[in-house]
């Protein structure tokens, strides 16, 4: 098997910073079906391709190499920004698909979406609940997620948004310009 070494030689994603942290990956020797190398840690997040893929590393995340192989997506849909923003419409294409096709996704019960920000898409930086709205609330695109922008109840939101929850929240974060954005999802 791959030496222990592999792990202290992790890949950045610029635009999934903590995905190492967020429990994602799973420290599990195996092969990975797109580089057909024995490595230590497996990808255990969502991938949408025709075929179904048990075992993908890091590593062939990070190059694009299991996107390629199995022509598949991380994640499928980035969003635009709230239409009373300043900021531009379009998102950024060639980020758009480092999102899609070399950056690891995340835990959503329905389907993960990946929000964006000054024209880019934004990092994931984790789940939020109720109680971490009101650090960013005095952020007007962030304000805008929470007050109705998304479809959901404002009042829910302030109430039931737990971390893992039933009602479920995740932080992104603009790497333009540090601003904040929220994606909810129930169960």
């Amino acid at each position: 098997m791959r030496e222990a070494s592999d792990l202290n030689r992790l890949p950045i994603f610029r635009f999934h910073p903590n995905a190492f942290d967020l429990d994602i990956f799973e420290v599990l020797e195996g092969v990975c079906e797109a580089c057909k190398m024995p490595r230590t840690m497996r990808y255990i997040a969502s991938f949408y391709a025709m075929e179904d893929v048990e075992y993908i590393c890091p590593w062939c995340i990070a190059d694009g190499t299991a996107a390629r192989v199995f022509d598949g997506e991380f994640c499928a849909t980035i969003d635009s920004i709230p239409e009373n923003s300043i900021f531009s419409f379009e998102v950024h294409e060639a980020e758009s698909l480092e999102v899609a096709t070399r950056t690891p996704s995340y835990f959503s019960w329905q389907q993960e979406e990946w929000r964006s920000h000054c024209g880019r898409p934004c990092a994931f930086l984790g789940d939020i609940g109720a109680n971490d709205l009101p650090q960013y609330l005095t952020e007007p695109d962030f304000a805008a997620d929470v007050n109705g922008g998304l479809g959901w109840d404002p009042e829910l939101l302030q109430k039931l948004l737990a971390k893992g929850g039933d009602l479920a929240g995740y932080l992104f974060g603009c790497l333009s310009c540090g601003a904040h954005r929220l994606h909810v999802d129930a169960s």
